[in-house]
């Protein structure tokens, strides 16, 4: 189960795209499971949108810490969902 922009990523041997070493985003790696059904609603999303499951993912739950107050500024740019 992947959106279609990842399979095409991983097909043109793509790497996502980023500046920290991969040591450094393993720390802040969240890690949490989505019910089956839940995720292929998800992926529906991420297809429409032509992002990656993982980028969407990482893109509601800071829109949603930014709505609630949890994020500052200068957190928010640290937040990195590219």
């Amino acid at each position: 189960m992947a959106s279609k922009e990842y399979q095409r990523m991983k097909a043109s041997g793509e790497k996502p795209k980023t500046d920290q070493p991969k040591h450094k985003r393993l720390i802040k790696m969240l890690t949490f499971r989505v019910v089956p059904a839940y995720y292929r609603e998800i992926e529906k999303v991420a297809d429409k949108k032509n992002v990656s499951t993982s980028k969407l993912i990482r893109s509601y739950i800071k829109e949603g810490m930014k709505r609630d107050g949890e994020l500052s500024d200068r957190e928010e740019k640290d937040f990195a969902t590219d």
